[in-house]
């Protein structure tokens, strides 16, 4: 990770963070955002994971080992 990697992700947790609090006058709310959070979590790192394969893919022509 480089500085501007590490840069981005500390203000996103920062807002992250700050838009919890603001639901914090609600129990439901706040179980909302969170679910919320995870789920768009959730397809960022299922993107994630896949990319490399594909790359691996496209490079050199041939299938990824498993």
């Amino acid at each position: 990770m480089n500085a501007r990697m590490i840069g981005l992700l500390a203000i996103f947790s920062a807002l992250w963070l700050f838009g919890l609090i603001g639901q914090a006058n609600s129990g439901e709310a706040a179980m909302r955002y969170l679910a919320l959070s995870m789920a768009i979590l959730a397809v960022g790192v299922w993107r994630w994971q896949t990319r490399p394969a594909l790359r691996r893919r496209s490079h050199d022509g041939r299938p990824p080992a498993e």
